[in-house]
């Protein structure tokens, strides 16, 4: 006879496994379900956080009658998760980094431009333009440009900053101390495969080994992975240095000056973000409005100052302090390369699973 305690166990389990069922189920779906309490004269946009502000946003709703929807993702690969399971339905605007445009044309997941419709074409800088990632920029437009940079508290180095290299997060000899680490797979993997090889072109399973083996090393001297709060982290003291986009670093240089950055003097990463359009939506009169008034000098500068980013777009008048940093960042890096799609989704977890179970 089946007792009353294994049924309630029993339903009890078949209960939590609906739920998750349906959390996942959602998660992939949401572009979707949302999509039946959309009004159609409206946009759906997918992007990151920290890019744009939807309460600003209110002015294009108010001067357009068009509603907008912001959904939001962590990284790119929860932009690419989510892009492949709904194949974009629900979506009419995603804002992701090069390597990710690069993933979504050749997957047919971005429609074509028309750029005869973008009145601020004109006014993007050219060494933008042409990038490996679209080269006739047929399903992206560039919309902003960030580096990495190693952010250095001051208050830790009484003598002056360390040298502007790789070495001092990799090398255990020139290490000064605990440090904050970029948390994102293809990120560090890469920027291992540069300061090991001075490349990330034709890496072979013996140079993932070598690269695996690093960063392994590495992490005895890392207090955490993250991409968001290294300011704090390094203001405070628990870490001397802390790797991450010039975005989060620069701003962090901007409102306390206890905190200065270091390009190294191998050369370092650049990523552009890029607006562009899901092959599904068919929203395109809506979407250039939008664009177009995305791209406004004085909308792109109200972004750029919130969120300490720099724009691609000629015709925005930056304060000093903004034109100072961006002299800077081209007058020493040397060498900048981006985080190409060199090595498969599985080679990347690899490494990323054996230096977190480490």
């Amino acid at each position: 006879m089946v007792s009353v305690v294994w049924l309630r166990k029993a339903g009890i389990r078949c209960i939590a496994i609906i739920f998750w069922i349906c959390v996942i189920t959602f998660f992939l779906f949401f572009s979707r379900i949302s999509k039946l309490f959309i009004k159609e004269n409206s946009l759906t946009i997918f992007t990151f956080p920290s890019l744009l502000d939807a309460e600003y946003l209110n002015k294009f709703e108010k001067e357009t009658g068009i509603k907008l929807y912001i959904s939001y993702y962590e990284n790119n690969d929860e932009l690419l998760v989510k892009l492949r399971e709904t194949r974009g339905v629900g979506y009419d605007v995603v804002i992701p980094s090069d390597y990710t445009v690069e993933l979504l044309i050749k997957e047919g997941l971005l429609q074509k431009i028309d750029r005869s419709k973008l009145a601020f074409f004109k006014h993007i800088d050219p060494k933008f333009l042409g990038k490996y990632f679209d080269p006739k920029n047929e399903y992206s437009i560039p919309y902003l440009w960030e580096v990495y940079k190693i952010g250095v508290s001051k208050n830790y180095f009484k003598n002056g900053s360390p040298e502007a290299s790789w070495k001092i997060i990799f090398d255990e000899q020139y290490v000064p101390g605990k440090i904050v680490m970029i948390n994102n797979a293809r990120e560090a993997v890469l920027l291992a495969a540069y300061y090991l090889f001075g490349t990330i072109d034709n890496l072979t399973d013996d140079h993932s080994k070598k690269i695996k083996e690093l960063l392994v090393k590495q992490k005895k001297w890392v207090e955490v992975y993250t991409d968001l709060r290294s300011d704090y982290l390094l203001f405070s003291g628990t870490v001397s240095l802390a790797v991450g986009m010039s975005s989060e670093i620069w701003q962090a240089t901007r409102f306390d000056k206890s905190i200065d950055y270091l390009i190294p003097k191998e050369g370092t990463f650049m990523i552009i973000d890029s607006v562009a359009i899901p092959a599904a939506s068919k929203k395109t009169d809506l979407i250039y409005q939008f664009f177009n008034f995305f791209y406004d000098p004085n909308v792109v500068k109200y972004h750029a100052n919130k969120y300490s980013t720099f724009p691609v777009t000629t015709n925005v008048e930056l304060d000093n302090y903004f034109v100072k940093s961006i002299e800077r960042i081209w007058r020493e890096s040397k060498k900048l390369t981006f985080f190409k799609n060199v090595l498969s989704e599985k080679q990347l977890n690899d490494v990323w699973i054996a230096l977190k179970s480490h």
